[in-house]
């Protein structure tokens, strides 16, 4: 039960809570006990069982509700009873002042002034707090509802008044409005001090934990939002060189077939220069004799003179393929490696 320590919800596992931190297991037992919307069963099982298992080994969880039990003057097996509502303190020896925030009422009788006066509460639970603690410090000074009714001193030496204070009862405010008439008659209530002070601190402490519970959840988001937008920050610089890099590679295609073509159309016109120079040759060469060893050697020249350029057309389309193979494998190693570059940018965008 070491409440520095953090858990996961093992009931949330695979759900959308399940990335959630839970600092001590006092969040995590809250948790399991007030989930209401999936896996309902479940974390009401994990609740026993982490319940059972601290009962065994003999610690225990204060759980959601009851952490203001712990406060000062609030036992849960303080009998129920009926307070003042709103909550006020008697001042006693006061003289007429006009009060700030209007809190104090002033007690008249037929004589004017009667030395009392009251001090006025907020109706919720922290009123009611605000009222105990003024009335310990009055009995921590001594100058409480004893001191007052049994041992009056009523100047401190040099002249100045001593108040007393106390927390005002039914019987109290009774003799405050002894002398009051109609609207000028203070009015209030009694309550549960069940309902109106316990009930409220629960549900205050109820609140608390769940504020604790959705800052936690806040901080995980923010969290998780900051590392999203770096992630994100990455992956799109990735994505630009990628693009980049594509865009370079389609212009050097580009170019390339450019390059293709013109190589293209300087082989054809290549070819039809040779094949001039083929047809002038045969021109220049065909004999106007009647001598057939002349003849014969004339067409051996001609034969050998094509058979050298069919060898070297041969060479020259050999050497071209050859390049244009090269360039193909290229062409396809980088497509290859870009393509799993972008494979692997996926795959780590999906992470």
């Amino acid at each position: 039960n070491d409440p520095a320590r953090q858990w996961h919800c093992p009931a949330c596992q695979g759900g959308p809570c399940a990335i959630d931190w839970y600092r001590g297991l006092q969040p995590l037992v809250t948790h399991a006990k007030t989930k209401g919307s999936k896996r309902v069963k479940l974390h009401r099982e994990l609740a026993e069982l982490l319940d059972e298992e601290l009962r065994r080994r003999g610690t225990s969880v204060i759980a959601a509700g009851e952490a203001f039990g712990k406060w000062r003057g609030l036992k849960d097996d303080e009998k129920d009873h009926e307070i003042v509502w709103p909550p006020m303190v008697i001042i006693m020896n006061t003289r007429l002042q006009q009060d700030d925030n209007d809190k104090a009422r002033h007690s008249y009788g037929p004589l004017g002034h009667r030395g009392m006066s009251l001090l006025i509460f907020e109706s919720t639970a922290r009123g009611y707090l605000e009222a105990e603690r003024l009335h310990k410090h009055f009995a921590e000074q001594g100058t409480e509802r004893e001191a007052w009714e049994h041992r009056q001193v009523l100047f401190y030496p040099g002249g100045t008044r001593q108040l007393y204070g106390y927390m005002a009862n039914k019987e109290d405010l009774d003799i405050f409005n002894q002398h009051s008439q109609g609207k000028s008659k203070l009015k209030f209530e009694m309550r549960s001090y069940q309902e109106m002070v316990v009930n409220q601190i629960r549900q205050m402490s109820e609140a608390n934990q769940e504020l604790i519970f959705y800052k936690n959840k806040f901080a995980i988001q923010q969290r998780l939002k900051t590392a999203l937008e770096e992630s994100f920050g990455v992956v799109s610089e990735k994505l630009r060189k990628t693009m980049e890099e594509n865009r370079i590679v389609r212009q050097r295609t580009k170019m390339q077939h450019e390059q293709n073509k013109e190589e293209d159309e300087e082989e054809e016109k290549f070819e039809k220069l040779q094949q001039q120079q083929r047809e002038k040759f045969v021109k220049q060469s065909t004999p106007n004799t009647s001598n057939t060893e002349e003849y014969r050697r004339r067409a051996d020249e001609i034969a050998k003179f094509i058979k050298l350029q069919d060898e070297e057309m041969e060479a020259f389309v050999s050497e071209r393929d050859k390049l244009i193979t090269v360039h193909k494998e290229k062409m396809a190693a980088m497509r290859q490696r870009h393509w799993q570059e972008e494979v692997e940018l996926e795959k780590e965008f999906d992470t």
